[in-house]
């Protein structure tokens, strides 16, 4: 009858753990490693350019600020020189004797020349007719009617306002008074080729302006020129600007063109001044995006290649797992098969002896083949109870051994045991057990006759020489090795010795004593 092999509790697979989760295997290390380090290279690059983007940001702040002070000081040179213009010329008025004085300033070209500016002069009367001009096409025919000049009138000493049509020049009017009393206004045209230098000497790049805007909001000049008047009074960015003397900002699209730039602005308290100079976004971050760009394309293909090989590497892991537990599955097969052997052998063994005590013959030799058959059984249950089928760890086989042959013959002998822990090739197990069965059993039945008390000592080491040496030594009565032996067991112990590559003798004194000395499995 064929004995089940039962599984330990801590081998068999728990169907709802394979259900529910599957074992994490050295190619999911290397998928997980490959995509955390791409995650990880990608991160940081975007950590970079997050970085870069601020960076780029502040620099073009910098730069726009300090661009807007040079403008600043730019125009309170021009504005500051045109209002001296006008003030001396209008001492000069105050002092003509009447009306047609205003028309003596023929030759006020000539008299421009030291304003750092292009510029156009005229002279208007109280009701605003122009009276004497440069003839410029900047300056106003009339201003009869003009809101400024309204303000003038009223006694504003100067204001400064935008210039008609779609430039970037602005106007400085300024009050005219003979004996206190208002006599009309002179007006300076600052072309718009002034600003546009200012822009030029800046070198802002592509989308860039400059302007110049009046401390109530409004654009008194810009360039790129402006295509209508505009205000940036409502604009929540103009308390900034008023809060301040100096900043800068990023604005988003710009009410007079739609374009997101970088702002940087100086304040100019004396003329109610605010300057202006803006950087577009986009020029100033094309650079980065270009080298985001380069770098992105350089690092995509390395990534690209990494994952690529990983997955290669994690196909061939998987294969070799697949094949690991494929052979895995085999060698346990195998083993229980071994088992299996190994058990049915046991049992053939033990029904083999069922038999031969059936069978009518001497009880003594009947006694002594039952013996040995269990011998050869209690191997093959030693090796399928181990496992292990290549080696046999001796000790406890031959205790087991030893206990079975004291037992069957009920002697009054202390057995003392000393084996150690060796281990035998597989096919030297049974002669070995075979050997001390004979040894034993034949100090049982001669060494201590009459029931006689003594000792028995069975010994295993490995000596000296790396060989096995097994010793079986009793207090008995002795015998003489010389005298044949009526039995076969001194021939099976002969043949079992030569079969393990042994050597064995015998000898007498005060009892007896058996040694073999036998090779060792390797590594034992």
């Amino acid at each position: 009858m064929i004995a089940a092999t039962e599984v330990p509790n801590s081998q068999r697979a728990d169907p709802k753990v394979k259900a529910g989760r599957r074992r994490w295997e050295a190619a999911d290390t290397v998928l997980a490693a490959s995509i955390g380090l791409v995650v990880i290279i990608f991160a940081v690059f975007g950590f970079l350019v997050w970085q870069a983007y601020f960076q780029v940001l502040e620099e073009a702040e910098t730069r726009a600020r300090r661009a807007a002070d040079v403008v600043a000081e730019q125009t309170s040179w021009v504005v500051g020189s045109g209002l001296m213009f006008l003030s001396r010329n209008a001492e000069e008025i105050a002092a003509a004797p009447n009306d047609a004085a205003l028309t003596t300033a023929a030759d006020l070209e000539e008299s421009l020349s030291w304003v750092p500016a292009s510029t156009e002069v005229a002279f208007y009367d109280a009701t605003g007719a122009a009276v004497s001009s440069t003839g410029g096409e900047s300056l106003p025919a009339t201003l009869t009617g003009a809101d400024y000049f309204a303000e003038v009138a009223e006694g504003r000493d100067w204001t400064i306002v935008p210039e008609t049509g779609e430039n970037s020049g602005f106007l400085i009017i300024k009050r005219l008074e003979r004996g206190g009393t208002f006599a009309g206004a002179a007006a300076l045209a600052i072309g718009d080729g002034t600003l546009e230098s200012f822009w030029a000497l800046q070198n802002l790049g592509e989308g860039s302006t400059v302007s110049i805007v009046r401390d109530d909001g409004w654009v008194v000049a810009r360039h790129p020129p402006l295509s209508a008047p505009l205000s940036l009074a409502e604009l929540p960015v103009f308390a900034t600007l008023t809060a301040m003397d100096t900043g800068s900002y990023s604005s988003g699209a710009s009410p007079a063109d739609g374009v997101s730039r970088v702002v940087g602005f100086r304040q100019l308290p004396k003329f109610g001044l605010i300057t202006l100079a803006a950087v577009s976004r986009d020029q100033v971050l094309n650079g980065l995006w270009y080298s985001t760009f380069v770098v992105t394309a350089l690092i995509l293909p390395i990534a690209l290649a990494l994952l690529a090989g990983s997955i290669m590497t994690a196909r061939l892991l998987r294969r070799s797992e697949a094949t690991r537990k494929s052979l895995a599955a085999a060698v346990e097969h195998n083993e229980l098969l071994f088992r299996e052997i190994h058990h049915r052998i046991k049992n053939n063994l033990q029904s083999v002896n069922s038999l031969l005590q059936l069978q009518p013959i001497p009880r003594e030799i009947r006694a002594e083949m039952g013996q040995r058959i269990a011998a050869m059984s209690a191997v093959h249950e030693h090796i399928y109870r181990s496992g292990n089928f290549e080696s046999v760890v001796v000790r406890d086989y031959l205790r087991t051994l030893i206990k079975n042959i004291h037992t069957g013959h009920g002697a009054k002998v202390k057995v003392v045991e000393e084996i150690e822990d060796l281990s035998v090739d597989k096919d030297v197990a049974t002669p070995l057990g075979l050997v001390v069965n004979e040894v034993v059993s034949n100090a049982f039945k001669h060494a201590f006759v009459d029931d006689r008390h003594g000792e028995l000592t069975v010994r295993l080491v490995r000596n000296a020489n790396g060989m096995g040496e097994l010793t079986v030594e009793d207090n008995g009565v002795g015998f003489d090795p010389a005298v044949p032996s009526k039995g076969i067991g001194q021939k099976l112990i002969n043949a079992l010795s030569q079969q393990i590559g042994g050597t064995y003798s015998y000898s007498t004194g005060s009892g007896s004593r058996f040694e073999l000395v036998f090779p060792l499995a390797p590594g034992a």
